[in-house]
């Protein structure tokens, strides 16, 4: 494992899963969040070329949780996934373009009828070695939205094959 991001791993080990949700959230507000606003708690930090990344509250179960029932509500978000909220504090690194190996990609939308005049592609920051991605998202006002975090592993081909490499944080 790569040693920075090794050193960011939050321990979950002995916790619930309710506990361990508990604190992966307080991290996520804690790394992420600085200002409330009418609508939940915000942040913005940078990414490795600049430009704002806006965290909200809000995203939280989005980015750390999973579906309990693949086949049937695939797109639900009812169980927090460890795996993902161990790796909270390799979001803002990665994406600043801190990490060794770290790759930036642009990646179209999916759906019918994309036009890139209409909608940006999206962001992908990909730590190959770990099998770990950060999506973001294009704000129509300028910079980016976190979207979610995970480890994909093999399947970072798939995404890396619909998409045009924008970065590249070389290892020495």
């Amino acid at each position: 494992m790569n040693p920075a991001l090794a050193a960011l791993i939050l321990d979950l080990s002995g916790l619930s899963d309710q506990e361990a949700e508990d604190v992966v959230f307080q991290r996520y507000m804690d790394l992420y969040l600085d200002r409330q606003t009418h609508t939940g708690w915000v942040g913005i930090r940078k990414t490795h070329d600049g430009e704002d990344v806006v965290f909200f509250e809000d995203r939280f179960e989005h980015a750390f949780c999973t579906t309990k029932d693949r086949t049937s509500r695939q797109y639900a978000k009812d169980r927090f996934q460890r795996s993902r909220g161990e790796r909270v504090a390799w979001i803002g690194p990665v994406v600043a373009g801190e990490i060794e190996g770290s790759e930036c990609w642009l990646i179209p939308p999916k759906g019918a009828g994309y036009n890139p005049h209409s909608r940006p592609p999206n962001r992908f920051y990909i730590v190959r070695g770990e099998g770990y991605i950060v999506w973001l998202e294009p704000r129509f006002n300028g910079g980016w939205k976190f979207s979610s975090a995970y480890v994909a592993g093999y399947g970072i081909e798939r995404y890396c094959a619909e998409g045009r490499l924008l970065w590249k944080k070389s290892t020495p």
